[in-house]
């Protein structure tokens, strides 16, 4: 059978494990060079077994600002039938038609969000346990899976939570899914979509991604994301906002310590390698603003780095890298 819904996860053949495509994305840069690509097959099992294969698009592309933005994701291979079984095989999903019991609003909403590639639903930034492995093919920052759970659901009850409900614990990958949102649609349609928080309820998608400008001192239920440069300090580094907050200056700082102690330090030292290539980052982090002892300055505090995702900026022109001259 064809599928009919957005496939937001695949079992990755190499690392022998199911990721999304922003887990896909961090496992390739994290390679050393030159990197390999991953061959996907289908997370249902019953289409593994049939060795049923997904494609994987744009996970080996750095997230970057571009004018014509296109978001990393799967799709079906056209070469395979997916088991009647398959968890991206709905016959009920029909998108011109209004669904049973539901009201305009819903139906609008529903709509909305099949034009994303991976909406995310619900967002649970508290940070998981890592569990002692000494396997190989362990990956602690992998999101955890709901698999054991949805297992004792009866099959109508579990495809009917899985067409509402996209969960994550994944920055990144919500980062991506409000990116792609900012870049595909209208600010009305922005403003209808909702992301749901444990413990905070529901909350706009576009209010919980706060601009530094508009930031406040000890907010710390909030995405603050915002353009600057960044200087390395060894393998750490300190991002400088170019946006000032009430006139002080705003930084974030990662030390080598971290660094090292952080799983996919290899990729984000991969992304801030192009420092001299690109205008700007941007910089995303759920995290806290405090305010330097003298007043001077105000720093974002994260407590993790899986709470911070970066985005490259558009890329310099010849001239402007001549004029920049070799990396010192």
């Amino acid at each position: 059978m064809k599928t009919n819904r957005t496939i937001t996860r695949a079992f990755c053949i190499e690392l022998q494990q199911e990721l999304s495509i922003v887990a896909a994305r961090r496992e390739y840069f994290s390679q050393e060079p030159p990197r390999a690509r991953f061959s996907f097959l289908c997370s249902s099992e019953p289409c593994r077994a049939l060795g049923v294969k997904i494609t994987g698009v744009r996970y080996d592309v750095k997230p970057q600002e571009h004018p014509t933005f296109v978001a990393a994701h799967y799709r079906a291979n056209p070469n395979y039938e997916h088991h009647a079984d398959c968890e991206w095989v709905d016959e009920a999903v029909k998108t011109p038609v209004a669904q049973e019991n539901e009201t305009e609003a819903e139906s609008e909403l529903r709509k909305l969000k099949r034009k994303l590639d991976d909406y995310i639903d619900v967002f649970d930034p508290t940070p998981k346990e890592r569990v002692k492995s000494t396997s190989p093919t362990d990956k602690p920052d992998a999101e955890p899976t709901e698999k054991a759970e949805d297992a004792t659901l009866p099959a109508d009850a579990l495809k009917a939570k899985q067409d509402k409900q996209n969960r994550t614990s994944n920055l990144e990958r919500l980062v991506d899914s409000f990116r792609q949102a900012q870049a595909s649609l209208t600010k009305e349609e922005l403003a209808l979509l909702t992301l749901r928080i444990p413990g905070q309820g529901e909350v706009s998608l576009r209010a919980y991604f706060r601009h530094i400008k508009f930031a406040q001192l000890n907010d710390e239920r909030r995405v603050l994301y915002g353009g600057g440069l960044v200087e390395r300090y060894g393998t750490g580094f300190k991002f400088k906002f170019f946006d000032r907050l009430q006139g002080k200056l705003v930084t974030l700082y990662v030390s080598p310590a971290q660094m090292q102690a952080y799983r996919s330090s290899r990729y984000l030292s991969e992304l801030l390698s192009h420092a001299d290539e690109v205008r700007f980052f941007t910089v995303f982090a759920l995290g806290k603003l405090v305010a330097s002892p003298s007043g001077k300055s105000v720093s974002v505090e994260i407590e993790d780095l899986r709470h911070l995702a970066i985005v490259l900026g558009p890329a310099k022109d010849a001239e402007e890298v001549a004029a920049k001259g070799p990396a010192s």
